[in-house]
């Protein structure tokens, strides 16, 4: 259950960031493609979780 309320963590903070980064490119004129940036914050949200579990992973190993 830890990992999957950290995936959901991630994936929301990565959504709000996503968010504010549209708003701000939005009100200055710039329009970003949905295919590329789906891309990109999939993979930094699987980054993400994935240095999350490396981290409780070597704390569980040095206890």
């Amino acid at each position: 259950m830890k990992h999957f309320l950290k995936a959901a963590a991630v994936g929301i903070a990565i959504l709000v960031i996503l968010m504010a980064v549209n708003v701000i490119c939005n009100i200055n004129g710039i329009n970003l493609d949905a295919v590329p940036v789906g891309v990109v914050s999939a993979i930094a949200g699987m980054w993400i979780y994935q240095g999350l579990i490396k981290l409780e992973k070597k704390k569980d190993d040095q206890e």
